[in-house]
């Protein structure tokens, strides 16, 4: 009795390893090169994520302080000389670290961040670069906003008193968390969202299914993914993280259970593209 369970469970791991190979090779036919690219960058354990459609360019988080040469000079490669917007999801510095060199570097139309204060040495610098800037938001609504044809729904904490109560180290669970519509199709970024955010975003009457999503927190695992994963239904996911420290197994389990494609930035550049009705994923 004993082993024929545990053939059962060997070959459902094995269909389930399967099936995610093959949502991996469709995901990666037939690329989509007009329209709307998302470029998710390996810069370690850190999010730095290209938005681009058209002349319109955003970026979300900018990695850490020493990557700010390196997103330069990518966002140079891909035709992008200033940004319509940066935004900031929270001030860890894996997400703030090249935000000074950024404004420094290049023109930055407009500025989103959440509505708490950072105490890291690269949120200070990145503070001072926004002096007299003229177009600079903390959130402490949600905001609906188009740029080109992407629009954007961004949604600070729900609860920003409940979240800074739990936990001295808050700073993930103050995310600002992106909902982007290009056509038909949604991609949700995450920040590094937590438990008690999760629960918060789940406990509104927001529609969070999205088509696509940006994994919280680099695929670190947490209880509340499945729930999360429930809500949002995507066909695609991307995980930003390093080699060294990649998603954890537990995540990736998750992902493979609910037959979601994952791609991550361990070692290479990922890039999304949507005509407005499909969506394919690629690595460069």
């Amino acid at each position: 009795m004993h082993k024929k369970q545990h053939f059962g469970a060997a070959a459902l791991a094995a269909v389930l390893i399967a099936a995610w190979f093959l949502i991996q090779w469709v995901g990666s036919v037939g690329r989509i090169d007009n329209g709307f690219k998302i470029t998710a960058l390996p810069v370690g354990k850190a999010d730095a994520l290209i938005l681009q459609e058209g002349d319109t360019a955003v970026l979300i988080d900018t990695g850490y302080e020493d990557n700010g040469a390196y997103l330069v000079s990518e966002l140079l490669k891909r035709g992008i000389d200033s940004l319509d917007l940066l935004m900031i999801t929270h001030f860890d510095k894996d997400h703030v670290g090249s935000a000074s060199h950024i404004m420094e570097q290049m023109e930055v139309e407009a500025v989103w961040m959440p509505d708490y204060e950072g105490d890291r040495e690269e949120y200070t610098k990145f503070l001072a670069c926004l002096e007299g800037h003229p177009d600079v938001l903390r959130l402490t609504e949600p905001i609906r906003e188009q740029f080109g044809e992407l629009f954007f729904t961004v949604y600070p904490a729900e609860d920003p008193i409940e979240i800074q109560d739990k936990d001295d180290e808050y700073d993930n669970d103050m995310s600002l968390v992106a909902s982007v519509t290009y056509g038909e199709c949604s991609f949700l970024f995450t920040g590094d969202i937590e438990k008690t955010r999760i629960g918060q975003m789940l406990d509104t009457e927001v529609d969070w299914t999205h088509d696509w999503i940006k994994m919280p927190h680099h695929g670190r695992y947490q209880k509340a993914l499945k729930d999360l994963i429930e809500a949002v239904q995507p066909s695609w996911a991307v995980i930003c993280c390093s080699e060294d420290e990649p998603a954890e197994d537990k995540t990736l389990d998750l992902l493979a259970e609910e037959g979601v494609s994952v791609w991550d930035t361990a070692v290479q550049t990922v890039v999304t593209g949507c005509d407005g009705s499909r969506i394919s994923v690629w690595t460069e």
